[in-house]
């Protein structure tokens, strides 16, 4: 696995232009004389192109950067050929990876590894360091909840202070222990780290049908993790806290402590009992079923009604809490402080659970998941009640949203307004060209504006915000690079008393162009000699919408997180070939001199024959979009010419041990090297901690090229478990070693 950094990506240029591909590359058809790279063709998918190269054993794969990974807008990930001595590394302007940080990557499921790669690419070392280590040395069961959480936090969450590790295990350590006592919920693990890279975990429960039968019903995995297993439940910080301490209102930071003052709220509600209030722990271990449809009473969620109004009352003070543990030691609050409490109770219990948001009528409640999301407002006894605020309150609603873990907003207004409207808005800059990732604010207004919902527009440049009848709206919009309506503050007037059924089309156009970066064609460089190329497939399968979160404590830090939504249809990137001049303007001022360009596309494949004299770079770019970033999969390969018809190019004139491929690798790999003279050759495996664990060659062997596959297997035969891996090579008067990375 390649580990060189390259410099930040700086703020856009201008314009963008197409031009034809020139220059010595040709189109990419697969010719590499092994079958790995196809058997990766085929896992992903992807297409090779046209059958153009016949002669496969003339090249051979020297290294190899395997892509899948979330490309951040403006960045680029790729290679470099390295002149001086003919190498590759990988260069990204997102950052780079620890040696740690890959370890955990490989020990995560392979659905998770993007999103835990795009997070730990974005810290410090330091805090890369803390929060893989927690990964490394957990064990089965514990791994996937614990990569989740963190794949799925904010980067300045993991960066801050304020954020301690220790917290993510002791949150899946409690989620299993919890488990083992209660009767009607059950974890069930599909697989795990040593036996199956989409390894996953979930839970099943009892419940009574409408018939009074008796059912089983598992919970969907990415319900499961966001629901149950994230530690953050709203806006607060996921944090050890004070109950003793008074919340502070505007930063909600100041009650939070180290253990063991500091309390976690999965813990300390489940285990503490205060004064006379009913444990929950007691509350829930009797129980056999988590909702019952018969009328049967006897059920988690009705148990946990009981529970929050026996230890809640409906009032409040001056201070408004964010955090679960607070709460409970105040035993007291309004509707925001009860969702909390809610939600934190209920994921205690192993029940999916979300809190409800209505900014136009400032009320929130909860929803939990029973094959599908179910009305719950314990304070009011509501369970499957969704219209009882229209028709029982008179509530009439604008926006009605759910608010997930990380932030994102999705709207549920179809569940609680019997009148639905949509109103669609497109974002476009001054030339037409779609604006992806655009913060699109809804808003109404009642003695000055109030934000209503906030949504981001998609690659399309589009929104839409489904709406209670009844209302009048408003809108802005925000980029990063202008506004509209122009003058900050203000808002343009959509629909006014919008109509059920009623669909309502709009489009703001910026006053600005959105910035994109300048890309001309640079004269050929001649090659005459055949040695070295590039070979590159690629594919973007979906892609996420991204932005800033709306409401967060950790904004308090004076930075706002941001959220990555994916969403299910393909995205695109560009390909990029020039040298290390052009580089460093594309990367500080976007403008670039190409020796090829491939705008952006949702897959692709191309060859590369790199010239002598300097640096070289391919990469693939995410410089056209505002906001949103692709999911790329792939392979670029660096590839050298005549390796295994050395003939042509006479005798070899030194030893030299190559990259191993591929890498990373799961079950086998081979590696490669070559001997200028007969010779005792001894070739070993050791892991991280410096142990020998496999000799793949202890014997004499003849000048030439040799190549040897290791399978993962330790002396004694035993699989080894995933992570880097180090192989040395050793003869009379040479010595190397690379570093590997064994994936399951």
């Amino acid at each position: 696995m390649l580990l060189c950094a390259f410099a930040l990506a700086s703020p856009r240029g201008t314009t963008q232009t197409d031009f034809p591909t020139s220059g010595t590359a040709t189109e990419f058809s697969v010719g590499l004389g092994k079958h790995e790279f196809w058997q990766r063709v085929n896992r992903q998918g992807l297409d090779p192109g046209p059958d153009i190269i016949t002669d496969r054993e003339s090249w051979m794969t020297i290294d190899s950067l395997d892509l899948n990974v979330i490309l951040p807008a403006g960045h680029q990930i790729g290679a470099q050929f390295y002149n001086p001595n003919a190498s590759f590394l990988q260069f990204s302007s997102v950052g780079s990876l620890i040696p740690a940080s890959v370890l955990a990557i490989s020990k995560a499921p392979n659905w998770l590894r993007p999103e835990l790669r795009n997070v730990l690419s974005q810290l410090s070392n330091d805090r890369q360091q803390a929060w893989a280590d927690i990964i490394n040395t957990a064990i089965d069961p514990y791994i996937d909840e614990i990569a989740f959480c963190i794949a799925n936090s904010s980067v300045v969450y993991l960066e801050s202070t304020l954020s301690m590790p220790q917290l993510f295990v002791e949150n899946a350590h409690k989620i299993y222990e919890i488990d083992a006592e209660l009767q009607y919920v059950q974890i069930i693990n599909y697989g795990n780290s040593q036996t199956d890279e989409d390894y996953y975990s979930t839970t099943s429960y009892a419940k009574i049908d409408a018939a009074g039968q008796t059912v089983t019903v598992e919970v969907p995995k990415d319900i499961y993790y966001w629901y149950i297993v994230h530690p953050k439940l709203t806006d607060e910080i996921p944090a050890y806290i004070d109950p003793a301490i008074i919340e502070n209102n505007s930063n909600h930071t100041n009650n939070i402590v180290p253990p063991p003052t500091g309390k976690f709220w999965r813990s300390y509600l489940y285990d503490v009992q205060e004064d006379n209030y009913p444990s929950l722990a007691d509350t829930l271990r009797l129980v056999q079923t988590l909702f019952n449809h018969n009328g049967n009473t006897q059920d988690a969620i009705r148990a946990i009604t009981w529970w929050i109004n026996q230890t809640m009352a409906f009032t409040s003070n001056s201070e408004r809490p964010h955090q679960p543990v607070r709460i409970y030691r105040k035993h007291f609050g309004r509707c925001g402080e009860y969702a909390d409490y809610t939600s934190a109770a209920a994921r205690i219990a192993l029940i999916p659970c979300t809190s409800i948001l209505s900014m136009s009528t400032d009320h929130t409640w909860n929803e939990f998941w029973d094959e599908e999301w179910i009305q719950w407002e314990p304070v009011n006894g509501y369970i499957n009640a969704p219209l009882v605020y229209e028709n029982g309150w008179g509530k009439v609603f604008g926006s009605v949203f759910e608010i997930r873990s990380d932030g994102y907003l999705t709207s549920v207004t179809d569940r609680y307004s019997e009148g639905l409207a949509t109103i669609s808005l497109s974002v476009v800059d001054e030339y037409n060209t779609p604006i992806d990732g655009a913060r699109v604010i809804l808003a109404f207004s009642e003695g000055g504006y109030r934000v209503d919902m906030v949504s981001f527009t998609d690659n399309m440049g589009v929104v839409v915000f489904p709406v209670g009848e009844g209302r009048s709206y408003f809108a802005r919009v925000e980029t990063s690079f202008a506004i509209y309506p122009p003058n900050p503050g203000t808002y343009s007037a959509l629909a006014q008393d919008v109509v059920d059924e009623g669909d309502y089309y709009y489009q703001f156009v910026m006053e600005t162009a959105l910035p994109l970066p300048t890309i001309t064609d640079m004269s050929p460089i001649p090659d005459p000699v055949m040695d070295w190329r590039f070979a590159i497939l690629y594919s973007v399968p979906r892609y996420y919408i991204s932005g800033r979160v709306t409401w967060d404590d950790i904004s308090a830090t004076g930075t706002y997180p941001k959220f990555y939504k994916l969403n299910d249809v393909p995205g695109d990137a560009a390909l990029l070939i020039t040298d290390s001049d052009n580089i460093m303007f594309y990367q500080s001022m976007q403008f670039c001199e190409a020796l090829h360009y491939t705008p952006a596309s949702a897959q692709g494949n191309f060859m590369y024959e790199i010239p002598t004299g300097q640096d070289y770079y391919t990469f693939l770019d995410n410089s056209h979009r505002h906001a949103n970033a692709p999911l790329i999969e792939g392979a670029l390969l660096f590839q050298h010419y005549g390796v295994t018809n050395q003939d042509d190019y006479g005798p070899i004139q030194k030893p030299r041990l190559y990259q191993n491929f591929p890498n990373p690798f799961n079950p086998t790999t081979t590696i490669a090297f070559d001997l200028a003279k007969p010779s005792p050759v001894n070739i070993e495996i050791y892991n991280l901690k410096g142990q020998l664990v496999k000799t793949l060659v202890n014997s004499d062997l003849t000048a030439g090229q040799h190549s040897i596959i290791w399978n993962g297997k330790d002396e004694n035969n035993r699989d080894l478990s995933s992570g880097v891996y180090f192989y040395r090579m050793e003869t009379q008067n040479y010595k190397s070693t690379n570093k590997m990375l064994l994936m399951k």
